[in-house]
């Protein structure tokens, strides 16, 4: 290894490895969050980020309607509290060393209405070492987010793991390089619009239990070919960790020294975040082409769930895992189903498992994952939050 490319990026040492571990559990404040308030530019915001057009989310008359008596945040925004903050990745070392957003196990337990306000905390507990066949030696590094309203009321709950890679590895084993471009006829593009057009919001129409069997379909959504306007959307809808302007870009650049990377055309320092959206920064980690952020396939996926519930039911738990790469210019179809029902033991509440995954144009599955939604029964609405299905345990 030159001494050029010892400089350029971050290395994972023993050293740093250590460090990072006497950082575990140690429990830090969200003080910088791209939404603190909810309200409807907010949830407007996040529900955009994403493409959901959930009227819950959007439409005063139908939240006003609903059980909850005004509009609901969708779950995308809470990505805009701890993924979007500005303080998020604070005790997280290994500097310079990048990271790969790897799986999102969220738990909800009450919703964020307009006119709440949130906070979150971090922890990070746990730092594994891996090899794998992206770029040999690295760290799974695990963090739990807690999230809470304006009465201090556990609402959500987030286990993110990230694996954190040498950038210059990526690029020396090459493992997607081969992987071409996305391309598509005018008759292909056709097909796909049709299939985002047909996702379907279940909304005021309740679903309830008895109604659901084993082996039930939920209804795909499309999300599709990706595109840089995506990644722009998402940033505008929950922030970004990294893009920053003036005194804020040159201050950060200052305190963290290797969280910019030079563009070798112009000399201009940039923020990682290109790896998003220019081809040079991503071939320097190994990537064929950009590639989308893990968190916003994660919101897709709770936006699955979502619009299978309706406004009557509660997605009490959203588990994916981020395999693969999605590419600029990728496709990808997220499908589910029913696999499974049971009563909760103390409750009584009615609740349902779900598999899904993302299947792209390749046929790859980069984005497998679990739910499990709780749902009214016929004269039995669902009772008051918080809904713990954990707690709750099984009939």
């Amino acid at each position: 290894m030159s001494e050029v490319m010892e400089s350029k990026y971050g290395r994972i040492t023993d050293e740093a490895v250590a460090e990072v571990r006497r950082r575990l559990h140690k429990v830090y404040p969200i003080e910088e969050p791209f939404v603190r308030y909810v309200n409807s530019d907010s949830i407007r915001h996040a529900a955009r980020a994403i493409g959901d057009i959930n009227p819950l989310w959007i439409n005063p008359e139908q939240g006003k309607a609903s059980r909850y008596g005004r509009c609901v945040a969708p779950p995308a925004l809470y990505y805009g509290v701890t993924w979007g903050s500005w303080d998020m990745r604070r005790g997280e070392g290994l500097p310079g060393v990048h990271g790969l957003h790897a799986s999102d196990q969220w738990t909800y337990y009450r919703p964020l209405l307009d006119g709440d306000e949130v906070r979150a905390t971090k922890e990070m507990t746990a730092l594994d070492e891996r090899t794998g066949s992206y770029a040999g030696r690295s760290m799974m590094q695990r963090r739990e987010f807690k999230y809470y309203n304006q009465r201090d009321e556990l609402v959500a709950r987030c286990v993110m793991s990230a694996v954190r890679t040498e950038r210059h590895a990526g690029k020396e084993i090459g493992k997607y390089m081969s992987i071409p471009k996305a391309r598509y006829s005018d008759e292909e593009i056709r097909r796909i619009d049709t299939d985002v057009a047909a996702e379907e919001v279940r909304g005021n129409r309740p679903r309830y239990w008895e109604d659901v069997s084993v082996g039930d379909v939920v209804q795909p959504i499309v999300r599709g070919p990706l595109t840089v306007a995506d990644m722009i959307a998402w940033m505008m809808g929950v922030g970004s960790p990294h893009i920053r302007s003036g005194q804020y870009w040159l201050a950060y650049r200052q305190q963290s020294p290797t969280i910019a990377v030079k563009d070798p055309e112009t000399g201009i320092p940039q923020a990682v975040e290109r790896v998003h959206w220019d081809p040079f920064m991503a071939a320097e980690i190994g990537m064929p082409a950009p590639y989308d952020y893990g968190s916003q396939r994660g919101a897709w996926a709770t936006h699955l769930m979502t619009n299978w519930a309706g406004d009557d039911g509660w997605v009490a738990e959203v588990f994916a895992k981020y395999r693969n790469m999605n590419f600029i210019g990728d496709t990808v179809w997220i499908k589910g189903e029913v696999t499974e029902k049971w009563r909760g033991a103390a409750s009584g509440i009615g609740y349902v498992a779900c598999k899904f995954h993302g299947i792209n144009q390749r046929g790859d599955d980069i984005m497998p994952g679990s739910a499990i939604v709780a749902l009214p029964s016929r004269g039995t609405p669902l009772p008051n939050f918080p809904i713990d299905h954990e707690a709750d345990g099984r009939a």
